[in-house]
C-alpha cells in the first residue's frame, strides 16, 4: 500500500490536496507530536490523514471520547514540551471552553494549537457559529489562513506564535477551506522527538511565588495574558500574516479588508474586472487580537472600506470601533450595511457585486444559457428530503420502537434525538423524534421531560460514539434522580456520521492498532441502569419486544440496538468476496398498500404509480431483510439463487 504523499519528504513538490490533508501536511512539516481529535465535519480529515502517517513520521495520534479531552491531551503534550494539536468543528469546540479558560493562565514551552473548523451555511452542522468570538472570549490569538498553502504553512506560523507568546493559538477554518482541494508546495519536514520535561509557567511563576492560586494572583494572571496580547500584532507581522495593497489612485476611494476563503473571492474579481491594482487590498491572517496598528495604516487614505469575511462581522464590528477613534469620516461597508449577506457561506457572485455597487461598474448576471440549464436541470431532478441509506440498521430501530409504542402506549410517546445518522429519524416517512438536540443532549432533556410530569413514554435516542461522548453523566442522572427515561442506544459499532471513525466500542484505535473494547452494556450497568437490553435491529420482533418491555418498566431502561452500519457491512462484504442476499418484491402478492415506502421509507424501495406496485431497487439493496417483517402482504421475498 502507498504511504500517504503527506508524509512524503519532498520539499518543493506541489500536490493537490484537501484542505485538512494541507493542514496535517503542515503539522508534519513542524513537528507537531501529539494530535487529538474527535470527529466532526468538516475537520475529521485533519486526524484522519494523521492517523495514517502516525507511524512513519513519529507522532502519537487519537480519536478521544470528546473534544473536551481532545484538548485536554493536547494541554498535557504541550505540558511536557511536546508541539500538540487539538482538531474540531465549531460546535464542538463549545466542549472544551472550561480547560480552555484555564490554560490561557498557564504557559507552556511547546505551542499548543487548536483547530477550529467552522461551517458557514451549515453544510454539516446544526448552527452557523463563528469560534472568533470564542478566541474573542479566550484572549487567544486566532489565525485565518485563506487558501491551500496557507492552510500548511499557517500551521508552523500558528506554533511560533504560541510558543513565542505562550498562549494557545486557535487555527481557524472554514468548510471552504477544509473541504475544498488546491495546490501545495511541500517544505521540509523537520521530525525531533523531544524529550518530554513538564514545564508550566502557572506553577513556576504563579503557584510558587504567591504560595496559593486565588483572589491575590489571579489578576496578576489576567495583566500576564493581556501584555502576551500585546505582542501578537508584532509577532504576526514578521510571520508575514498581513498582506497590504495600497494603490497611488485607488478607483472610487475604496480599500477592502478581508480574510480566511473570501480573500481568494476580491482577488478573483478585482483581477477578473481589470482593476486588480486599482483598488486598495488588505489580507488579515490574523483576526483576534485585532491588529490596530496594521489596519490603521491600511486605512488611512480612503474615504470607503468594504469588509469580506465568512461568518459574523467580526473584524466589521472591530474595524467599526477603531475608525470612530482615528476616521471618524470612513464610512464602512460589509454585512453591517447588507452590502454582504450575513447569513450564509460567501461566494464569488456576492463579492463581486458588492464591489460593482461600490465601485459604480456594472453588475454582472448570470449568463442566459448558465440559467437555462439550470432551468433544465431543475426539473430532471426528483425532490427528496434527506434519509438513512438503505438497509440502515437505525431504521429498522425506529420502526421496531414506532411499533412498540402503538401496542403498549397506544402510539402516544415524546422522543428526543441528538446529533449523528439516527437524527434523520425525525425526518419523513419515520418521524420519530420530535425534537433533537447536541451531542448527547437527548438523555438530559428526557430526564427533565419525564420530571416535569409527562404522563407517556419519555424516549432519548443517542448513538454509539455520542453515548462515550456525552451520554454517561446524563444516564447517570437518570438513575441518581429516578428519572422514567428510555434510551434506544443505536450502536452501529462506528462513527458513522463523520466518517466511519472508530470508537471506544470498535476495539481499535486511530492508528488501527487493537485496544480494550469498551461495551456499553457494561457503563449503562455501572450507571445503575437495571434494565439493560441487547438487540439486533434485523430481527425486528425482538426489538418491537424490548421496546414494548422498556415502556412497561418502571424506571430508566435501556435498549441497545446493536448491529454493524450498513456501509460499512458493504465495504467488508466486498473485500472478503461476500455475496448479498438481495430481495424483491412478488407481485402476486403485493397489494400497492404503498406501507414500504409511506411508513417505512428504505430508498432501495420503490413505488410504480401505473401498476400500483412496490419495486426494490437492486442495486441498492442492502438484503437486511426487514422489509420482510414490514409488509403486510409478505410481498418482499428473497431473489432466486440468493
Amino acid at each position: 500500500m502507498m504511504p500517504n504523499v503527506v508524509a512524503k519528504d519532498s520539499p518543493g513538490a506541489r500536490h493537490l490536496l484537501l484542505g485538512n490533508e494541507a493542514v496535517a501536511r503542515g503539522a508534519i512539516e513542524h513537528n507537531v507530536e501529539i494530535a487529538a481529535a474527535y470527529p466532526g465535519t468538516p475537520s475529521s480529515e485533519i486526524v484522519e490523514t494523521l492517523a495514517e502517517v502516525a507511524d512513519d513520521v513519529g507522532m502519537h495520534v487519537q480519536w478521544s471520547t470528546n473534544e473536551k479531552v481532545a484538548f485536554e491531551v493536547a494541554i498535557g503534550g504541550a505540558i511536557c514540551g511536546k508541539r500538540s494539536l487539538a482538531s474540531m468543528k465549531h460546535i464542538g469546540a463549545n466542549w472544551i471552553m472550561d480547560p480552555l479558560m484555564h490554560a490561557v493562565y498557564h504557559g507552556f514551552d511547546a505551542g499548543l494549537i487548536l483547530i477550529s473548523a467552522d461551517d458557514p451555511s451549515g453544510h454539516s452542522s446544526a448552527n452557523e457559529q463563528d469560534n472568533r468570538y470564542m478566541a474573542l472570549l479566550a484572549e487567544i490569538p486566532a489565525i485565518e489562513p485563506s487558501d491551500f498553502q496557507e492552510a500548511k504553512d499557517y500551521v508552523g506560523h500558528a506554533l511560533t506564535v504560541s510558543e513565542e507568546i505562550r498562549l494557545p493559538v486557535m487555527l481557524r477554518l472554514v468548510t471552504r477551506i477544509c473541504h475544498s482541494r488546491g495546490d501545495c508546495i511541500f517544505g521540509e519536514i523537520h521530525r525531533e522527538k523531544r524529550q518530554p520535561k513538564f514545564s508550566d509557567d502557572y506553577y513556576r511563576d504563579f503557584v510558587l511565588g504567591e504560595g496559593i492560586v486565588g483572589p491575590k494572583v489571579i489578576p496578576k494572571m489576567h495583566r500576564t495574558q493581556h501584555e502576551k496580547l500585546k505582542r501578537v500584532e508584532g509577532v504576526a507581522a514578521r510571520l508575514g500574516l498581513f498582506n497590504s495593497e495600497k494603490p497611488e489612485r485607488p478607483i472610487g476611494d475604496l480599500g477592502v479588508i478581508a480574510s480566511s476563503a473570501p480573500v481568494g473571492y476580491v482577488l478573483d474579481s478585482l483581477t477578473g474586472r481589470g482593476i486588480r491594482d486599482k483598488v486598495g487590498f488588505l489580507k488579515l491572517g490574523l483576526s483576534n487580537p485585532f491588529p490596530e496598528e496594521t489596519v490603521s495604516d491600511f486605512i488611512s487614505g480612503f474615504d470607503k472600506i468594504l469588509v469580506v469575511e465568512e461568518g459574523e462581522p467580526f473584524i466589521e464590528r472591530h474595524l467599526d470601533a477603531l475608525v470612530k477613534r482615528v476616521n471618524p469620516a470612513l464610512k464602512i461597508f460589509g454585512k453591517l450595511s447588507s452590502h454582504l449577506p450575513r447569513e450564509g457561506e460567501l461566494n464569488f457572485s456576492l463579492v463581486d457585486d458588492a464591489l460593482a455597487v461600490l465601485l459604480g461598474l456594472e453588475r454582472r448576471s448570470p449568463p442566459a444559457e448558465k440559467l437555462r440549464l439550470t432551468e433544465a436541470a431543475s426539473a430532471l431532478l426528483t425532490p427528496r428530503t434527506l434519509t438513512m441509506c438503505a438497509g440502515c440498521p437505525h431504521r429498522a430501530a425506529y420502526y421496531a420502537a414506532k411499533k412498540a409504542t402503538r401496542n403498549v402506549a397506544n402510539a402516544r410517546y415524546i422522543a428526543i434525538g441528538d446529533i449523528g445518522c439516527y437524527t434523520l429519524g425525525m425526518y419523513p416517512p419515520l418521524r420519530f423524534m420530535q425534537d433533537v438536540f447536541c451531542m448527547g443532549s437527548s438523555i438530559g432533556i428526557a430526564n427533565g421531560i419525564a420530571k416535569a410530569g409527562i404522563a407517556d413514554p419519555v424516549i432519548a435516542t443517542i448513538g454509539d460514539s455520542t453515548f462515550y461522548h456525552a451520554g454517561i453523566p446524563a444516564l447517570i442522572n437518570a438513575t441518581f434522580n429516578q428519572a422514567n427515561v428510555k434510551v434506544m442506544v443505536l450502536d452501529n459499532e462506528v462513527t458513522a456520521m463523520t466518517g466511519y471513525q472508530p470508537h471506544p466500542g470498535c476495539g481499535q484505535t486511530a492508528t488501527l492498532k487493537p485496544t480494550k473494547n469498551v461495551m456499553i452494556e457494561n457503563l449503562c450497568g455501572a450507571c445503575g441502569i437495571d434494565f439493560v437490553r441487547i438487540v439486533d435491529p434485523y430481527d425486528f420482533n425482538s426489538s418491537v419486544k424490548a421496546m414494548e418491555d422498556a415502556i412497561k418498566f418502571n424506571g430508566p431502561a435501556v435498549v441497545i440496538f446493536r448491529r454493524l452500519c450498513a456501509q460499512e457491512y458493504l465495504r467488508k462484504a466486498r473485500r472478503q468476496g461476500i455475496r448479498i442476499s438481495k430481495y424483491r418484491v412478488d407481485p402476486e402478492k403485493c397489494i400497492g398498500c404503498r406501507t414500504c415506502v409511506a411508513a417505512f421509507g428504505c430508498p432501495a424501495i420503490g413505488f410504480d404509480r401505473e401498476k400500483k406496485k412496490s419495486f426494490v431497487v437492486t442495486l441498492d439493496c442492502a438484503g437486511c431483510g426487514v422489509c420482510t417483517a414490514v409488509c403486510p402482504q409478505g410481498a418482499f421475498v428473497l431473489e432466486e439463487g440468493s
